[in-house]
């Protein structure tokens, strides 16, 4: 009986891991990471189901420590798909700025003010940097000086590309330097960037997943050894002292993969 009520928990918490991530990949492909009413949803969200998990499995199974762990469970996935989501929008971003790049220098040779150089790339760009240009073209519209404008999104914004670019465009305005010299640089220096993070990806791939594989081993044992021999392994899950060593198991998995993520992660 309580294998099966540990089965449901398990069930319940896999369903919030896949609720979780469905609605951050629906939210990703709407908006940039970076936006201020993202964080306020993840703010709550981070809150809320945490609670509801802690909640749903103490009142199955009346323990505790499993209330904690699948809690820890919880917040490492949910951190890790986020996490992983964000840095597929940065690449995104990364290679759309390139667009933007060719974009603005294009509308500003023939002729076009930086001001409708916005407005064009935001109507040529696709999501998610179409809605940072659009954010931009907002405040224009509202009476904000492009200057302050470009400023306010460069803090926004944790692209460095992007914050980069933007600031390229501030200088130019108040100084008046051309942009097709700076832009094919900054355009270069992108592109050889991009090459040098799919390398290191490459090459940083068998030790995230060696990473994985070393982490899911404990959880496989136990799984294994419970089929064998139900009684011994049944004493993790029917004995505070079990219950215990359990959780430690979990905190050290988790802190290795952790551990090994970070290892494994080279920033450019």
């Amino acid at each position: 009986m309580e294998i099966l009520l540990l089965l449901i928990s398990f069930s319940a918490f896999v369903f919030f891991i896949s609720l979780y991530y469905f609605s951050s990949a629906k939210e990703n492909s709407k908006k940039q990471a970076a936006a201020c009413a993202t964080k306020k949803e993840f703010s709550k969200a981070s809150f809320v189901i945490p609670c509801t998990i802690f909640i749903v499995t103490f009142l199955l199974l009346n323990k505790i420590i499993f209330a904690i762990i699948f809690v820890i469970l919880y917040l490492y996935f949910s951190w890790n798909i986020k996490h992983r989501n964000f840095q597929k929008n940065q690449n995104l971003i990364d290679r759309q700025v390139m667009e933007a790049l060719s974009i603005i220098k294009s509308s500003v040779q023939v002729g076009n003010s930086i001001q409708n150089a916005l407005i064009v790339a935001q109507n040529e760009l696709k999501e998610p940097l179409k809605t940072e240009f659009r954010a931009i073209s907002s405040r224009i519209a509202l009476g904000v000086n492009v200057g302050e404008a470009l400023e306010a999104a460069a803090k926004n914004t944790q692209n460095k590309e992007l914050k980069f670019m933007f600031n390229t465009l501030i200088i130019s305005k108040d100084t008046g330097a051309s942009l097709s010299g700076i832009f094919e640089k900054i355009n270069d220096m992108i592109a050889q960037r991009i090459t040098i993070g799919r390398k290191i990806s490459a090459l940083t791939a068998q030790g995230k997943m060696s990473g994985n594989i070393v982490s899911s081993i404990p959880f496989v044992v136990i799984a294994m050894t419970y089929l064998i021999e139900p009684e011994i392994t049944g004493v993790l899950f029917t004995t505070f002292a079990g219950n215990i060593l359990l959780l430690i198991i979990v905190v050290l998995t988790i802190s290795g993969s952790f551990i090994i993520k970070k290892m494994t992660e080279v920033k450019l």
